[in-house]
């Protein structure tokens, strides 16, 4: 897990003492003291007034911090709500090589308030350990061996598609850094290399936070010829949050969910596995991210498992297949379906996702790509990225 972003509802919840450290200098108001204006007309964000932190630079992390002054008409007052924005491993580290799991989670509270308390910001650990989360990154990274190239991964992933809601799949290369969104209005994707994107200069990276820890411990460890494939799961609304990970929790859809629970034995690992599945286990990424195989045992295979299934039409189904798989190898299973549906009517894909679900299943047992399978095994395993795994790869 990297970043996090907590909700705390005042105005018992926190604590400010530093006013004069945030932009613009943060004051209490209450009902009384709002413009008529203010008072009668809803404002054109969903609160009044915004504040941010901004503390004098000290050389360490910190937490990003807003304050948002918000009005509840009905009981005519002015509450106030602090969003805080941090990375946990960074928070803990100084750098996102390293990862957490569920056992760091007393820790994170402990140098959370900490760290706040440094900047003025007073808030009980109970508080912090309640907080509602409105948005959390699960990310992994896995060191690739040698013989498995990050651009080649990238390339594999590029192909896939996942469902209309996704507006955008884009690939940008930038100084060397490669970087692979795929990503929906309340769901993102994102992989990248994580050694090219940390020495890469700020305004280039896709982390844009403090990376001199970061470039540190890549020296340190003599990390510049490896290659780190970074898979980022990023849910950003607070109902994406509950709809995700209830679901992970076996609890109830719509039951808040607070920083403690996101710390939950093997969520992590739960979460990202199942997204990571979600993208390569589709019918259509099955066949888009195959492994090279002859495509005659490609064929082979095929009329074996069409002829072993039986039915009166398994020759046929065993052409369709092959003509799909092959179609889908050759150009990804995005631009497929984008060439269909743009003669066909796309509102009614039941057929065409038929006969994408009976390739999938007469090539089940062929294997993925080197790279995306070894990718899949390390999510699998999960093993974390400590210090002493980083003093091992020097052994």
């Amino acid at each position: 897990m990297d970043t996090v972003i907590l909700k705390l509802y005042g105005p018992h919840k926190f604590k400010i003492q530093k006013h004069d450290w945030f932009l613009p200098e943060i004051n209490k108001r209450e009902y009384k003291d709002l413009t008529p204006n203010e008072q009668k007309q809803p404002p054109v964000r969903n609160y009044l007034r915004r504040f941010h932190l901004q503390p004098p630079p000290q050389g360490k992390y910190i937490p990003q911090v807003d304050v948002l002054e918000t009005l509840d008409r009905e009981n005519k007052q002015v509450k106030y709500v602090m969003i805080i924005t941090f990375s946990a491993p960074k928070l803990l580290y100084g750098n996102s090589v390293q990862e957490v799991s569920h056992t760091d989670f007393a820790k994170v509270v402990s140098v959370l308030q900490y760290t706040l308390s440094q900047a003025g910001i007073q808030i009980e650990k109970k508080n912090l350990m309640d907080a509602r989360v409105s948005a959390v990154h699960f990310c992994k990274n896995v060191f690739l061996p040698k013989h498995i190239l990050l651009q080649d991964v990238l390339a594999d992933l590029q192909r896939v598609d996942i469902n209309k809601t996704v507006d955008v799949t884009t690939k940008e290369t930038k100084n060397g850094g490669q970087i692979l969104h795929i990503y929906s209005g309340v769901v993102e994707r994102v992989f990248y290399d994580k050694v090219t994107d940390a020495i890469r200069t700020k305004n280039k990276r896709k982390d844009k936070g403090q990376m001199d820890y970061e470039r540190t411990i890549i020296d340190e460890y003599g990390l510049h010829d490896n290659e780190i494939f970074r898979y980022e799961y990023r849910i950003k609304k607070t109902q994406t949050v509950e709809r995700i990970i209830n679901a992970a929790l076996e609890q109830k859809p719509k039951t808040y969910i607070t920083f403690k629970d996101v710390f939950t034995t093997d969520l992590h690992q739960k979460v990202l596995l199942q997204s990571w599945r979600e993208l390569v286990g589709k019918p259509e990424n099955q066949l888009a991210l195959m492994g090279p195989t002859d495509n005659f045992k490609v064929l082979q295979h095929i009329v074996e498992k069409a002829k072993a299934s039986g039915g009166a039409h398994s020759m046929n189904h065993a052409l369709i297949a092959y003509g799909l798989t092959q179609i889908v190898r050759d150009h990804g299973a995005k631009e497929f379906k984008r060439l269909m549906f743009k003669h066909w009517n796309p509102k009614h894909p039941e057929r065409l996702n038929k006969k994408i679900q009976l390739a999938s299943e007469l090539t089940q047992e062929l294997p993925y790509s080197n790279g995306v399978a070894f990718v899949d095994g390390q999510l699998e395993e999960y093993q974390l990225i400590t210090r002493q795994y980083l003093h091992n790869l020097l052994v």
